[in-house]
């Protein structure tokens, strides 16, 4: 009997990382080919639009239901994570789907938009007033980046990206402090996209 190589194992897995929306592609992919990590990034879907629905797709994914070209999921050396915002993911309904997948998945969810994981970058924001649209002006304001246009996203603030994570992990701790559930509308602002960050070096 032919013993398999732990190393060679840890070579031949995979994150897979399913998005929602374009501006998180575009930074995964960035990220990708910059830190040549072994991860997958699956685009939102034709007809898929909510976080729930996103999740759904993931599990049966996991599950073995379906595989994404020639490739499946395996379930001893695989990940999975998704990454989503709050935008138009605020219904009760939507969340308590998000937070039955908890263990399963590696949710990286950020609250109001994405951009608040690169406005992280630039400093510690915690106002909790924030929309989607103001936290899109500030990055542009402060960092001088369009995150609807920019292709190589990761790559312009990955200098920073220590400091992200310290902010990102500070208002996480503040939400927790005050008994605010993460997954929830209540949670403004916050980024979990740290946590995938972290695992990505796994994945090297």
């Amino acid at each position: 009997m032919v013993r398999r190589n732990s190393s060679r194992l840890k070579k031949t897995s995979k994150l897979w990382i399913f998005c929602e929306g374009k501006t998180e592609r575009r930074y995964f992919e960035n990220l990708r080919v910059i830190k040549r990590a072994r991860i997958k990034i699956i685009p939102k879907e034709a007809g898929v639009t909510r976080a729930d629905q996103i999740l759904k797709k993931a599990i049966k994914f996991r599950e073995g239901k379906f595989i994404m070209g020639d490739d499946r999921f395996d379930k001893k050396r695989d990940r999975i994570a998704c990454v989503f915002d709050k935008d138009d993911n605020n219904t009760s309904c939507v969340f308590d789907e998000i937070r039955s997948i908890r263990g399963k998945i590696v949710l990286g969810y950020t609250n109001p938009a994405f951009e608040y994981w690169i406005l992280c970058h630039h400093g510690f924001y915690d106002s909790n007033s924030y929309n989607q649209k103001e936290v899109y002006v500030l990055v542009k304001n402060k960092l001088g980046i369009d995150t609807k246009k920019e292709k190589e996203l990761y790559d312009k603030t990955k200098d920073k990206i220590e400091n992200a994570k310290n902010c990102a992990k500070r208002i996480r701790k503040i939400h927790e402090r005050k008994g605010i559930e993460l997954i929830s509308r209540d949670s403004t602002p916050l980024s979990l996209i740290y946590v995938i960050i972290e695992l990505i070096d796994q994945f090297k």
